[in-house]
């Protein structure tokens, strides 16, 4: 993690309150300027503190699966919460799953304005809904290190955005056994502004990853159908991130439109071309922004 002094204790401490103890707690310092370090180390024997310089997510979590000592890693980011019941329901699950080399769980997501909402894709949905979308956060997952490294770990030439996550569990995903526990274990905070501030950074990983992990599998006219449906969904989220922070979003408006003009979402997209047309008249006009 990057600068967490703010939120990693309450993250350290979940895991610590986990009713199955963890054997290893490794915090992996992405180069942080402030007070993580004297956190981490204030746990003493409990945490493993581990620096590197500032090298994105992707290279931290493969820092932390190549030094971890057991056969399975759960990930949690510093700013999520574990439940006290996570680890024991997902090794519960992967018990009565010998075959499984991953078990993910349902989760809360912490809104910004104080609300929550459950969030969970059962196994079955997993595909094609991982193709349009990041399937679960990291905060989630249990899976086992001698898989994630014949993966070769998350991609860390994917920086700045979410986009790792994204193309890590889709290759795992579509390699491996899963299962899952439909309980939420986790408490997934929404940050300020962070999918916004990077959209266009997210634009270019994802459009990246779209031809890699996104469409493996698929060839000829299946191919070339889910390659437009992926990038109009993209491309509507790019717009709705360029809209939170006042950036023009027409061009990603209408090009979201372009690519997929048929049924699966239309008329959200039309109406945030016809919102952007709108916001461009009021501006020329004088007014206020339209919302």
């Amino acid at each position: 993690m990057y600068n967490g002094a703010a939120l990693i204790r309450r993250s350290i401490e979940s895991a610590l309150a986990q009713t199955y103890p963890v054997s290893e707690l490794i915090v992996v310092d992405d180069g942080s300027t402030d007070g993580t370090a004297d956190i981490a180390r204030s746990y003493g024997s409990r945490v493993r503190y581990l620096h590197q310089p500032n090298s994105g997510v992707a290279a931290a979590r493969n820092h932390g699966i190549r030094e971890a000592a057991a056969e399975w890693i759960a990930f949690l980011d510093h700013d999520d919460q574990w439940l006290p019941e996570k680890l024991q329901r997902q090794v519960m699950a992967l018990q009565a799953n010998p075959g499984s080399r991953l078990c993910y769980s349902a989760h809360w997501v912490h809104k910004l304005d104080g609300g929550k909402y459950y969030a969970y894709l059962s196994p079955g949905e997993l595909w094609p809904a991982a193709r349009m979308r990041n399937p679960f956060p990291p905060s989630v997952v249990v899976l086992r290190k001698r898989e994630a490294l014949e993966l070769g770990g998350f991609d860390e030439r994917l920086k700045g955005a979410s986009c790792e996550d994204w193309d890590f569990f889709v290759r795992f995903l579509s390699a491996y056994p899963v299962t899952a526990v439909p309980e939420p274990l986790t408490n997934y905070f929404i940050e300020p502004g962070g999918g916004s501030r990077n959209y266009r950074r997210m634009l270019e990983n994802t459009l990246a990853i779209t031809e890699g992990s996104l469409l493996a599998g698929l060839s000829g006219f299946r191919r070339a159908i889910w390659r437009r449906r992926i990038k109009s969904m993209l491309y509507y989220r790019v717009a709705i991130s360029a809209r939170e922070i006042g950036d023009p979003a027409l061009w990603y408006a209408l090009e979201s439109l372009c690519q997929w003009p048929l049924p699966g979402g239309p008329k959200r997209r039309v109406k945030m071309l016809l919102v952007e047309l709108l916001d461009i008249a009021a501006r020329k006009l004088g007014c206020g922004r339209v919302c």
